[in-house]
Formats: C-alpha cells, structure tokens, sequence
C-alpha cells in the first residue's frame, strides 16, 4: 500500500506538464458504468485568488443524465460544445446502465493561493464537495469513500473591500468566495476527468458510449 515517501515522491517529480484521464489514480477509476479518470480545472476570482481542483472520478453514482446522455452540470464545460446524443445512443447507455453497481471512492484535492487558517481550509473542503453532489447522482453513498483534502499556500493576502459586509470576519468573507469557487471547479473537474477517460478492461467510455454528444453544432 502507498506510504508517505510514496507522496514525497510525487511531490518531487510534480511538474506543470501533466496529464488527464487514464492516468495515475484513473487508470482504475469508473464513474458508475463509464470509465472515470484524473480531471482539473480552476479560475482566478477578481479579488485575484485562484482556486484549483484535482479529482481522481471514481463514483459509484452517474455523472450523466441518463434522459440526455449529458453530464448533469453540462452548462460548466460549454468549451466541449457537447449536444444531446440520438436516441438509439441513449438506449444502448440505458441498458448498459443496469448492468453493475461498483464499489468506489472519489478522492479530490482543492487549492488556493490565498491566505486561510486551517480551519478556513476545512470549511472550503466541506463546500467542495457540492461540485461532486452536483455532478454525481447518487453521491456521497455507502458504496462511495469521498475525500476533498483543501489547501492554501497564503501567496495572495486579500483586504476587505465593500463586498464584505460589516458583520462578517475578511476570513468568513474570503472562505466563502474560496468556498463556492471550490465547489465550481471541482464539478467541473469532475467532467474533464469523465471526458478524457480513455478505455481499459473493455469499461466503456463517455466517448465511445455516447458519441453522438460530440458532434458538431450547426450554426
């Protein structure tokens, strides 16, 4: 099993250059009868704080609708250009669907430049985990171990602006915007690793079970 030396190892050898899907922790990932895989996503807030998500999708519930053959928060990837797939697609998905119910667990790690407390970076966790809620149905089951581990380098220190009401600490105030952005980022997170899966042990992918989601728009 991995040991802490394992984590130091990967720290040393963690680059900017990396890769998505089927790789590291995704190569034995599902999302329920989908293949899962490694996913991320960020964005940079106007108070100049950026907010990152790492997940490893591994879920036993569904990330796509099985009535449109989309992912259930579609409208954050808009980028992928997906459409609803034709019917014999969501057919064939519908059967497949019903076939097994594996055991699963979802590990995601969240992450932010700016300046939190241990406990800030509890509270974002705990707000991160509605980005898998709202992209994984059933979520948070007995089947399912889901982990979101948070963390802040303090890099960028924000000041209180009119946005912060009186009553409220800048931290609470900066928890909050950290929080809801962790939650965006890491439902996104989540599709990218669904999208980017590539096939292993005959589990079909997004791709190649509904590839009708891909086709493109006419203008």
């Amino acid at each position: 099993r991995p040991t802490a030396e394992f984590g130091y190892a990967a720290a040393a050898a963690a680059s900017t250059e990396f890769s998505l899907g089927t790789v590291g922790g995704g190569v034995g990932a599902r999302a329920g009868v989908l293949k899962g895989g490694v996913g991320t996503a960020s964005v940079r807030l106007d108070c100049g704080v950026t907010v990152g998500a790492l997940v490893v999708l591994n879920a036993a519930g569904d990330v796509v609708d099985p009535a449109t053959g989309l992912p259930w928060m579609a409208a954050l990837i808009e980028e992928f250009g997906l459409v609803a797939p034709p019917a014999e697609q969501l057919a064939a998905y519908a059967d497949h669907h019903r076939e097994i119910g594996p055991l699963n667990t979802t590990i995601a790690v969240v992450a932010t430049d700016a300046a939190l407390s241990p406990a800030g970076c509890r509270r974002v966790a705990v707000a991160a985990h509605d980005g898998l809620a709202r992209t994984i149905s059933p979520c948070h089951t007995p089947l399912d171990g889901d982990t979101v581990f948070a963390l802040a380098t303090g890099a960028v220190t924000v000041e209180p602006d009119e946005k912060t009401p009186a009553a409220m600490s800048p931290e609470t105030a900066l928890v909050t915007r950290v929080g809801a952005a962790a939650a965006d980022v890491l439902a996104r997170a989540v599709m990218v690793g669904l999208l980017a899966a590539e096939p292993v042990a005959g589990i079909p992918t997004y791709r190649s079970m509904l590839p009708g989601a891909f086709a493109v728009k006419e203008v």
